[in-house]
């Protein structure tokens, strides 16, 4: 299992990847963290704004896809796309997982 983190200030866009991603099987869960404050450079200024937070728990085998799902609905022009490597997974979850993905 590995987890792919993104985030955006819009709630349309968050759903809309959210539900890609679901729906197409690329993605057994998918978190959802509001209410996250970002500060950013952007066009030489500091930004800041409200996000959320999308952590998407997949296979290896689907991270480009999810990446591809990612990139085609995203509201912003580069956004922050980043696969966590876990350690460890409880098994019987591990397996859940599996079984919703790969089927």
């Amino acid at each position: 299992m590995i987890i792919i983190k993104t985030s955006t200030d819009s709630h349309k866009t968050m759903k809309v990847i959210a539900n890609a991603l679901l729906n197409n099987k690329l993605a057994a869960c998918v978190n959802m963290i509001p209410r996250m404050r970002s500060k950013y450079i952007m066009d030489g200024r500091i930004t800041e704004s409200r996000e959320v937070i999308l952590l998407i728990k997949t296979t290896e085998k689907l991270e480009d896809k999810v990446y591809k799902i990612i990139k085609e609905h995203h509201n912003y022009e580069i956004p922050e796309i980043s696969t966590i490597q876990t350690s460890k997974v409880d098994k019987d979850y591990e397996n859940w997982l599996k079984d919703f993905v790969e089927k």
